[in-house]
């Protein structure tokens, strides 16, 4: 479905001639629009054709970089740096090989299982204007992105796996911000007490007494 409808992306390119964006740029937003497409695209929700849904959100992905080349994705903070880090390899691999990625390239390179990369760009904020103008507001809840379907392809050592990260970052927003950073600069980042201590500019007795807060008030 990318291959035969990809031509979609330069098509509907040539309808923003007059910007001073760059051309690639606008395509490359536009690979991540038909990207959603082929993802989300349902005849018996959408009661349009694939080719019309597609050039939708491809249109909206380049409409919304024009008008805000620098947006950031209205998501949690990890969520908007996946889908960032998606754009910045569609962007670097076309450079290099003269094509766009495969959604199991991109899943490859960012090491998150295809499902998640799928459940990721759900998150866009195309997606989610889409479907109210098109009536679709009781099928909102399709387009969520499943985050218990994002998970790292593979362990790498001294790096937390992408499930563990989502968990903790929801059970995090239940605790005071103090602890939120101790917990993050221990498990996340591996940071020692000592050094933890010393950017908090708190004691290390205080640390640890903030851990063992954080670790009641995560299990509660």
């Amino acid at each position: 479905m990318l291959e035969k409808y990809q031509y979609l992306v330069e098509k509907i390119a040539d309808n923003f001639d007059n910007t001073t964006q760059s051309r690639e740029n606008l395509e490359e937003v536009g690979y991540i629009g038909l990207l959603n497409a082929v993802n989300l695209y349902d005849h018996n929700v959408h009661k349009i054709n694939f080719k019309n849904y597609a050039q939708m959100l491809i249109t909206k992905e380049m409409h919304q970089y024009l008008t805000n080349p620098d947006q950031k994705i209205d998501q949690p903070d990890w969520l908007s740096k996946l889908n960032n880090k998606i754009e910045q390899f569609v962007s670097n691999y076309r450079k290099l090989y003269q094509r766009f990625p495969r959604v199991s390239e991109i899943a490859n390179h960012i090491n998150i299982n295809s499902s998640g990369v799928q459940e990721i760009l759900k998150s866009r904020e195309t997606v989610k204007e889409i479907y109210p103008i098109h009536h679709l507001g009781s099928e909102i809840n399709t387009i969520q992105p499943e985050l218990e379907n994002i998970k790292s392809q593979s362990y790498q050592s001294f790096k937390i796996p992408i499930e563990d990260v989502i968990a903790l970052k929801k059970a995090l927003k239940k605790v005071k911000k103090l602890q939120e950073n101790i917990v993050y600069y221990l498990f996340v980042m591996d940071l020692s007490q000592t050094k933890v201590a010393k950017m908090l500019g708190i004691s290390k007795q205080k640390v640890e007494q903030m851990k063992k807060e954080a670790f009641q008030n995560l299990q509660s």
